[in-house]
């Protein structure tokens, strides 16, 4: 008899991170999902504006070629969410579908991840010069872990794909949804724990500079902000701890569904370094070649939002390298 998926306005982002029998009333339903719908929308744009600009400023950093899969991930994931709204004839398709989204949502927070081990690394200094060693580590946690945790869910328990209920996803009366809820819980409190450090980071560096007081407050709603949309941190506010917080609810699916646009605003836009050589791209500027050198040796992306690629401090950025050698001093 064929299958058939009831329910289809439930495509919307909280629907992920549910991990029982939680309901919305219809008109916030409706709502979540057209914010989920054109949020995705202008993230894929976002996304794919992100990649090229990854690809055509020339370039070499570890946090572009982090941010680049991120997108990636993110775009497949937004499309292979979106499609899986339609009802599928059987329910084998349904737990395909099932199995492909739980795989690239995974892709998404395991780069988020990848993202903070690049933080780290830089930070530490970690493989100095190895460039494909480091990407190597970056692309086995972004791509490879998650064929683990979606081939362990499958092989525990055959009906874990199971989206008879709204959508095609992980089935919740068998705690399935854990298999994804509790890899992004594991990686936001990662994420945050790096972004705590790089804020102490930047407190050491702004207080043996001796910044004043405004200029810290600046830096480090700087260094949220820049982190914040490369991150799980957000994804948290899904979790059904306040069944009332509609407020939260709304965040939750804003932030989320347009991660896209918010990264090419904060991380590409907002990049003094990469709208530089974007510049110079176009119009062919001899003098902003050695800054291209420098630039390309040291794989920085510029005087951004982004603190974890500057190498130079300004209002807006941060400075790695400035701050490395403040937490190794201080």
């Amino acid at each position: 008899m064929p299958w058939k998926n009831n329910d289809s306005d439930m495509a919307n982002y909280l629907f992920l991170m549910q991990t029982g029998n939680e309901t919305l009333g219809d008109r916030d339903l409706f709502v979540l999902t057209k914010i989920t719908l054109t949020g995705s929308g202008l993230s894929i744009v976002g996304g794919l504006l992100s990649i090229f600009l990854v690809c055509y400023v020339p370039m070499r950093s570890d946090g572009l070629f982090a941010i680049g899969n991120m997108c990636i991930a993110l775009m497949s994931a937004q499309l292979a969410f979106a499609g899986a709204e339609n009802a599928f004839p059987t329910q084998v398709m349904c737990k395909i579908s099932a199995s492909i989204i739980h795989y690239l949502f995974l892709c998404l927070h395991c780069w988020a991840l990848s993202y903070s081990v690049h933080l780290i690394m830089k930070l530490c200094r970690v493989l100095p010069g190895l460039r494909w060693k480091r990407r190597c580590i970056l692309t086995t946690i972004g791509w490879v872990i998650p064929i683990v945790i979606v081939a362990i869910t499958a092989v525990i328990d055959s009906d874990s794909y199971n989206g008879g209920e709204s959508l095609c996803w992980l089935n919740s009366h068998n705690n399935a949804r854990w298999a994804f809820v509790g890899p992004v819980i594991f990686i936001a409190v990662c994420n945050g724990a790096v972004m705590l450090v790089m804020l102490f980071v930047r407190y050491l560096l702004d207080k043996k500079r001796e910044v004043p007081t405004g200029k810290k407050v600046k830096h480090a709603l700087a260094t949220v902000f820049s982190l914040l949309p490369v991150s799980s941190i957000p994804w948290l506010l899904g979790l059904p701890v306040t069944p009332s917080g509609k407020l939260l609810q709304y965040l939750f699916v804003i932030l989320n569904s347009s991660q896209g646009l918010f990264i090419l605003v904060l991380h590409m836009l907002l990049s003094t370094q990469i709208r530089h050589l974007l510049r110079t791209r176009l119009t062919g500027e001899d003098d902003a070649k050695p800054i291209d050198q420098h630039l390309s040796k040291s794989g920085s992306t510029g005087h951004s939002h982004d603190m974890t690629e500057s190498s130079d401090v300004t209002p807006a950025g941060c400075g790695m390298k400035n701050i490395a050698t403040a937490a190794r001093q201080g």
